[in-house]
């Protein structure tokens, strides 16, 4: 493996600056690394090898006239499938899509990317619509996850974790609906923000669905950000443009309010490992001078129906849009699950919507009583690669930590706080932590999560000595 890929975007930036290296040169390592890391992982869904040597071609030129449009430039990236990109094909995970015509059009933050002069190097792959938290698509098969092969990478943006975990790029943009940017972030020991619904514009507008940048490290999420964060009046939920000059600084816990959330009140149980690193991060944070308190269960009622319901009827209407005839490339586990929204009316589609309006605003008043929470981001250490979740009857069943923060529109990070050390499958494994603020409380939310990273007791070893080794001998 190149060392350039080991490095901090802080570091090539550097080696850009001191002549050491191009974005020629990183692109480079970085097409010859996809060549040997991708077909075992199966994490690119797209190579854009001409446009991005293009990319990086003109950062090489600016950068040698003293020229820099920035910290991006001449940094490869990727983006999820689902994002448009002028000149690459949009696929939505989906067989049936397979031979759709190439996007016309850049989303927001691929649009962002390119003004910054980041180098996109194509798309990666995610599952069936963006349905399910694994790494499993009718199109595009199995994306593994470079710790442990055997195991998933979570989803939706399943690639862009397990690509970014292997060593391809230094960021990824991915789409999170109910967790798809912080679920592949825990799976594979990142760092992921769900923002604030409109800080990091997206299309088409959505008031759970945001577009939400995924890195290896906090300052590297925090460049991207930078970026995408801004304004596209194409969203029309986007949100001014905000001064990021001290966002790189760490947030000291000392005096803040802290509530650790464990318990849903339904839903899967949390496992003692994944606790354990949770309270790992409440202990880090209350011996700093936080006040730190255990939080409740959360629900005294399963809230979950009525929002599985609803995730239901989005699938169904994609599967809907789809040809008849193709219908059946659909993979069955996202087909089957929203089948029973054919039988729903449009007033059970206003009580769902209801009811769920309610139970986010139980979520929101229990979150507002604390400056920030953290939680896990799955409530086990992960599962089986070729497995579509924890419940094939509920594909987003599992997503519990993550899904109601969509709802809330509250930001919300993700970051590997700690390692299983149990034995057999899930035997060192990433653990991720969630830490949610209030709306638009995103950059004290990446302060914190950046503080957290520096006093957490592990050490990441990878890409090279961990997920690359790996690769290598599979």
């Amino acid at each position: 493996m190149n060392p350039l890929l080991t490095k901090s975007v802080a570091e090539i930036r550097d080696a850009f600056a001191s002549g050491d290296t191009t974005p020629l040169d990183v692109l480079d390592a970085t097409l010859e690394h996809i060549e040997v890391t991708n077909p075992v992982i199966n994490a690119i869904a797209y190579v854009d090898e001409s446009g991005a040597r293009a990319a990086a071609q003109a950062a090489t030129d600016r950068l040698r006239a003293g020229q820099s449009l920035g910290g991006l430039d001449g940094i490869p990236v990727t983006i999820k499938d689902s994002v448009h990109a002028i000149g690459m094909p949009w696929r939505h995970g989906v067989a049936a899509n397979a031979d759709l015509k190439v996007s016309t059009t850049d989303a927001p933050s691929a649009a962002r990317l390119k003004e910054a002069g980041a180098v996109i190097v194509g798309k990666t792959t995610m599952p069936d619509m963006g349905m399910m938290a694994a790494g499993v698509s009718s199109l595009y098969g199995i994306t593994r996850n470079p710790w442990d092969l055997s195991r998933n990478t979570g989803g939706s943006s399943s690639g862009a974790g397990a690509s970014l975990a292997s060593g391809i790029g230094f960021g990824s943009v991915g789409s999170d609906i109910a967790g798809s940017v912080r679920l592949p972030a825990g799976h594979c020991g990142l760092v992921a923000l769900k923002p604030t619904q409109g800080r990091i514009p997206h299309v088409a507008p959505s008031t759970m669905r945001s577009a939400g940048p995924m890195a290896r490290n906090v300052d590297d999420l925090i460049d991207l950000y930078r970026v995408i964060s801004r304004p596209d009046p194409r969203d029309t939920w986007s949100l001014p443009y905000e001064d990021t000059a001290d966002i790189h600084a760490p947030l000291s816990p000392a005096g803040l309010k802290i509530g650790v959330m464990l318990d849903m009140g339904y839903g899967h149980s949390v496992s003692e490992p994944v606790a354990a690193v949770v309270r790992d991060a409440a202990a880090q944070l209350s011996a700093a001078g936080a006040v730190v308190t255990e939080m409740p269960p959360v629900f005294t009622y399963d809230p979950y129906p009525a929002l599985d319901r609803l995730f239901q009827v989005r699938a169904r209407t994609e599967w809907e849009s789809i040809p008849e005839a193709r219908r059946f490339e659909v993979l069955p586990a996202v087909a089957d699950w929203a089948y029973g929204a054919a039988n729903y009316s449009a007033a059970d589609y206003s009580r769902d919507t209801d009811s769920v309006m309610r139970s986010q605003e139980f979520v929101r008043a229990r979150s507002s009583e604390f400056d920030f929470v953290i939680s896990p981001v799955i409530p086990t250490v992960g599962f089986g690669a070729e497995e579509v979740g924890l419940d094939l009857l509920q594909p987003l069943g599992h997503c519990s930590f993550t899904a109601w923060f969509n709802q809330t529109a509250q930001p919300v990070s993700a970051l590997c706080f700690g390692f299983s050390t149990a034995f057999g499958t899930n035997s060192g494994m990433p653990i991720g932590i969630q830490v949610a603020g209030s709306r638009f409380a995103d950059q004290a939310v990446l302060r914190l999560t950046k503080w957290l990273e520096t006093h957490r007791e592990i050490t990441m070893d990878w890409p090279i000595d961990v997920a690359a080794d790996k690769i290598g001998a599979a």
